[in-house]
């Protein structure tokens, strides 16, 4: 987690755009967007149309996680509000609808989406598939938790792809915070889009690349 690069505009622009020239483009840029929106990737696997769509069939731009899918069963609630991000989003549910994939017949409710399906798919019309992990969280506990091993593998190959090695599923959030600290927002906000409890574990999430570094003498400047 702590390994994950932050990334600039830049590169998260040129990242968006290496994805036309892979397969199941347009569920890469969704899985991309809702990174960028500081979602965890088995989040992002979890997901489902109820959560992030009205009944009308709008994107929501504030959207509640529920328990049973945040961290350590904690809810927390994110913003859909990027512009960028919501169309990319859109345009993953317009592919889903062209495939028929997880739709209604004749459904007029979340655009003819199943609200109880997830809302990402692999590239097989299938949600993706968790397993049980375990790991040593901040203060030292062995807790378990859920993975999606083959999502972490889709931003593996995208980032691979444009060239940015060190970058990884955690990449959104990093660059979330990292950018937010350079902004002037304090620890405690950054600690609460993320859902922490604990501002020093958000700490371990600011990249002190030499980039960002430079970024901060600019803002001072």
């Amino acid at each position: 987690m702590a390994k994950a690069a932050a990334l600039t505009p830049k590169e998260i622009k040129h990242t968006f755009k290496i994805t036309y020239m892979m397969t199941h483009s347009e569920a890469k840029r969704c899985a991309l967007a809702l990174s960028f929106c500081a979602l965890r990737c088995s989040e992002i696997a979890r997901i489902d149309v109820q959560t992030a769509l009205y009944p009308s069939g709008k994107i929501r731009e504030e959207i509640h996680l529920p328990s049973e899918i945040c961290k350590s069963s904690r809810p927390r609630t994110i913003w859909l509000t990027n512009k960028r991000n919501r169309r990319y989003v859109q345009e993953w549910i317009d592919f889903r609808l062209r495939k028929k994939w997880g739709t209604v017949i004749d459904g007029v409710e979340y655009q003819g989406l199943n609200p109880k399906s997830k809302l990402l798919y692999n590239n097989r019309g299938s949600s993706y598939g968790l397993s049980l992990k375990r790991r040593v969280n901040f203060e030292g506990e062995t807790v378990d938790y859920w993975s999606s091993d083959a999502l972490i593998d889709v931003f593996r190959k995208v980032y691979k792809k444009a060239g940015l090695n060190k970058a990884s599923s955690h990449s959104g959030r990093k660059s979330i915070v990292s950018t937010g600290i350079i902004k002037g927002h304090s620890l405690e906000q950054m600690a609460l889009l993320l859902g922490h409890l604990d501002p020093l574990m958000t700490l371990d999430y600011v990249d002190f690349d030499v980039s960002y570094l430079k970024r901060i003498y600019e803002i001072i400047d």
